[in-house]
């Protein structure tokens, strides 16, 4: 590359449908003269980890990788940006509709690793966030999805409604794992896989519901077809009665089955026992205090007085672990390394 064509060559990043346009050579130059360089409300300095021997080896790259805040009015980007100044390494971004992310990038990408917060809908009690694996800005991997629907009035900012998912994700979409629900005083849980139309489908399920029913068998399209119902007597975990089922067709939950009340009798105290493992980790009251670390860590990493903090972070081995500390003991079983 000529001296000229280095000269001419510029970068534009697209910031809130603002084109900010940056002369690479010249930000290099007043870094080196002043430790930082800024323009339009944006601030860059070296990336810490930058090793200038490793790309002076490549004509085609100009400057090294920057830590950058980049600011306007409704977008956000404070991380690390590339030499074609893309974000890259790891970051956190407030998008413009109001979307927020922080995590891994690759090639202006999500990737790897993250969290995602959903923009709260107005006039409405509700939050989605996501934590865990991405691959080409889609949920992909082991991840753990909350929505959250409704709060106490007397404890502020703590779930009173709400429902969490465990396990793995692909093409953006939850497949398998567990999913834990609390909604009007009822508790409810599933674990298992979804199908391509996010439905209920799986030849070993469990579904426990209402404090009193567990069910372990078959279940495709969201309707059990086969398997074992126990049925607990009020406000314990003793088995009143309990019974084997099947389905005749596909059609409708109202639809006639076949009753064998001794058939898998004697898996009844396995099942049971499952059943009181994960009621143990899916307790609601920790549920709740991961929601409000989840929160409290989405102050800890946003904002221009967080600067010093994000410049100075080891992503993979303190905030990855971090995040996972805050859900790992949700993922059980090993249902997302199976």
């Amino acid at each position: 590359m000529s001296e000229q064509q280095k000269e001419e060559k510029k970068i534009e990043i697209i910031n809130n449908k603002k084109k900010l346009e940056f002369d690479l050579l010249k930000i290099t130059s007043i870094i080196e003269k002043e430790g930082q360089y800024k323009e339009r409300d944006s601030i860059f300095e070296f990336y810490k980890e930058y090793n200038k021997e490793q790309d002076s080896q490549n004509d085609d790259i100009d400057v090294p990788q920057f830590f950058v805040h980049i600011k306007s009015e409704n977008c956000v980007y404070m991380g690390v940006l590339s030499q074609n100044l893309k974000k890259e390494v790891y970051g956190y971004n407030l998008f413009e509709n109001g979307d927020e992310y922080f995590g891994k990038w690759n090639k202006d990408k999500k990737d790897a690793y993250g969290i995602y917060y959903f923009k709260e809908k107005e006039d409405s009690q509700e939050r989605q966030i996501y934590i865990g694996e991405f691959s080409n800005n889609i949920k992909q991997g082991e991840g753990v999805y909350l929505k959250i629907k409704n709060f106490e009035k007397e404890n502020q900012g703590r779930p009173d409604e709400f429902i969490f998912a465990f396990g793995k994700f692909t093409q953006d979409n939850f497949k398998e794992g567990i999913i834990y629900a609390f909604e009007d005083g009822k508790e409810k849980i599933y674990k298992g896989k979804l199908n391509e139309e996010g439905k209920k489908e799986d030849d070993k399920a469990i579904i426990y519901e209402n404090g009193n029913q567990l069910f372990c068998g078959k279940i495709k399209n969201n309707i059990m077809m086969e398997g074992r119902i126990i049925i607990f007597k009020e406000g314990s975990d003793e088995k009143e009665e309990a019974y084997y089922f099947q389905r005749k067709e596909e059609k409708s939950p109202d639809d006639e089955v076949d009753f064998d009340y001794r058939k898998k009798e004697e898996s009844d105290e396995e099942l049971i026992k499952q059943m009181k493992e994960i009621l143990n980790i899916f307790d609601r009251e920790k549920l709740k205090e991961l929601y409000m670390k989840v929160m409290e860590y989405k102050e800890k990493i946003k904002g221009p007085d967080n600067f010093e903090y994000m410049k100075n972070i080891d992503f993979d081995n303190n905030v990855k672990g971090e995040l996972r500390n805050m859900y790992g003991k949700f993922i059980y079983l090993n249902i997302a390394n199976e």
